[in-house]
């Protein structure tokens, strides 16, 4: 038997998540706890270039 209960927009998830600087909804990806495109990520990584290897520390503490 099919699930008639019905959807509404308070229980949907939209993915992909736009881009939590910029609002942009291409290639975005989690990048330390934030949701993030590849153009803020590449901004972040030019003026901040320790925050990507910070970024690679934390998740790898989280897989162990």
């Amino acid at each position: 038997m099919m699930n008639k209960e019905i959807v509404s927009d308070a229980n949907v998830v939209k993915f992909p998540r736009p881009c939590a600087f910029c609002e942009s909804t291409e290639h975005v990806q989690l990048f330390a706890g934030l949701m993030l495109c590849r153009s803020c990520q590449e901004n972040i990584k030019i003026t901040n270039p320790g925050l990507f290897a910070t970024n690679d520390q934390i998740e790898q503490k989280a897989q162990d």
